[in-house]
């Protein structure tokens, strides 16, 4: 990680003159949130050098190709055989039913049909979410693996 930093603040600092400041569209959604305002909550300004937002949009461009940031999720099923392909898309469908506000993902690790739940940043949200979770399906546990980043 701290190579990762270090490989990206080199990047900035060595392209500097290359990289112009984003506007508009460009821009991630969390810089265009911070310069607006709507009139009842406030002025936010933050001042700061092109070179923070530039590294921050770096960085969030990196975030997205990982496919990922590391996080949680509860596996609900995993089977093999002639029927788990089956099985585990009706599990997912009586997860979806019971549980519309998770996603579930279902996956194939030969031999294995698998169904994981949840993108849950932190051992204590995965924690939270498998007591919700195992009323329904009993068999659930937490594993550590790459989640999808929230909207």
């Amino acid at each position: 990680m701290k190579g990762v930093f270090l490989w990206l603040a080199f990047l900035v600092l060595t392209c500097n003159g290359l990289l112009a400041q984003a506007t508009g569209a460009d821009r991630p959604q969390i810089f265009i949130n911070l310069s607006q305002n709507d009139g009842q909550s406030g002025k936010i300004e933050i001042i700061q050098p092109g070179q923070i937002e530039n590294l921050l949009s770096l960085q969030i461009a990196n975030n997205r190709l990982q496919k990922g940031i590391p996080g949680y999720r509860i596996r609900i099923f995993s089977q093999s055989g002639q029927t788990a392909r089956a099985k585990a898309e009706e599990t997912r469908r009586n997860f979806m039913r019971t549980f519309p506000d998770i996603e579930a993902y279902l996956s194939y690790q030969a031999p294995n049909w698998q169904i994981f739940v949840g993108d849950f940043r932190t051992k204590n949200e995965a924690l939270r979410g498998k007591k919700k979770i195992e009323k329904i399906f009993p068999g659930a546990f937490i594993i550590s693996e790459p989640i999808n980043i929230s909207k």
